[in-house]
């Protein structure tokens, strides 16, 4: 496969704090036959003015309608023959376009790569690593698609998987990402191959949506937490209506279903939204008569973390 040309995405909107170190993790790859494409959402803040300085960018400044909007934007004006994504407050691992041009180079039939992934934040101490997340192992597949973490910006793909399977469902607007994977490998029946080796390092970080390590107890994460557990919800329902669908993904999907279901029902009561409790309840048990006894577990596994202090 030799130095294919490598496209990476990134959707952005006022990041002026955290581009620069996205930026250069692309630069630090030495690999020479890459672009950056950065799809910014007409930032207000310094972040244009701090792109301007790098003039090997691809910047589009426009309106959009959301992260996976701008993605699509982003993978229709590329050009590169390998595709992977990479938010703007997160980095890329060092020696990732090593391991994926040589796992595709290896594998000709492959459509898309998977590395691990860690999770860093910066404190006042320096920075430090909070976890890592290996690879995803045939054994595991559809429980990290389903049920676990996905690794999703750790997937670098083929042109022809947007191709032939079509882009990110831009209706979501947190979830997509996971969905997108499901879609691959449900519909497409792709399968990715593994390298051993972390290819990107998510940081966490107040701003952040979903690597945070705020308390869903707190008003504004609480908020946002719904929200992104009612897309969450949505999309499975999606999966659980098909006729079509494999037996073990019917199986965790419903499962992972009943888990996000309890867990917008236990958020929107503390926060007092009586609606929200009833329609988490009703979506749980319309769709499985034991959600019950997932709600009594899930609820005596929380009391458990709580008196023990593991909260």
């Amino acid at each position: 496969m030799g130095q294919p040309l490598i496209s990476i995405i990134t959707p952005c909107l006022n990041r002026e704090d955290f581009i620069r170190e996205a930026v250069e993790s692309v630069l630090s790859q030495n690999y020479p036959n890459f672009e950056h494409l950065i799809m910014d959402a007409c930032s207000t803040d310094r972040t244009l003015e701090i792109l301007r300085t790098y003039p090997h960018l691809h910047v589009v400044s426009e309106p959009d309608q959301g992260m996976y909007d701008a993605i699509n934007k982003g993978i229709r004006r590329s050009q590169g023959k390998i595709i992977g994504l990479l938010n703007t407050d997160d980095i890329l691992a060092d020696g990732c376009f090593e391991a994926i041009t040589t796992a595709f180079d290896r594998h000709h039939e492959a459509l898309a790569v998977v590395g691990g992934v860690t999770v860093f934040c910066d404190d006042p101490s320096g920075r430090r690593t909070i976890s890592s997340t290996p690879t995803i192992g045939p054994d595991e597949f559809w429980y990290r698609l389903i049920q676990g973490h996905p690794v999703s910006n750790a997937w670098f793909y083929r042109r022809e998987v947007f191709e032939r399977f079509g882009y990110f469902d831009a209706s979501y607007r947190y979830v997509s990402d996971r969905f997108y994977l499901i879609h691959l490998a449900v519909d497409g029946g792709v399968r990715p191959v593994a390298v051993p080796q972390a290819l990107y390092h998510y940081r966490q970080h107040p701003g952040s949506g979903t690597m945070t390590d705020e308390d869903s107890r707190s008003k504004p994460y609480g908020f946002m937490r719904m929200t992104l557990l009612k897309e969450d919800i949505r999309a499975r329902e999606e999966y659980l209506d098909r006729p079509d669908l494999p037996g073990e993904v019917r199986r965790r999907m419903r499962r992972e279903h009943g888990e996000r279901c309890y867990r917008l029902a236990a958020t929107a009561l503390y926060h007092r939204q009586g609606r929200l409790v009833l329609d988490a309840v009703r979506r749980g048990w319309g769709r499985n008569v034991l959600w019950p006894f997932i709600f009594i577990e899930m609820a005596a596994r929380r009391l458990w973390k709580e008196v023990s202090g593991n909260a």
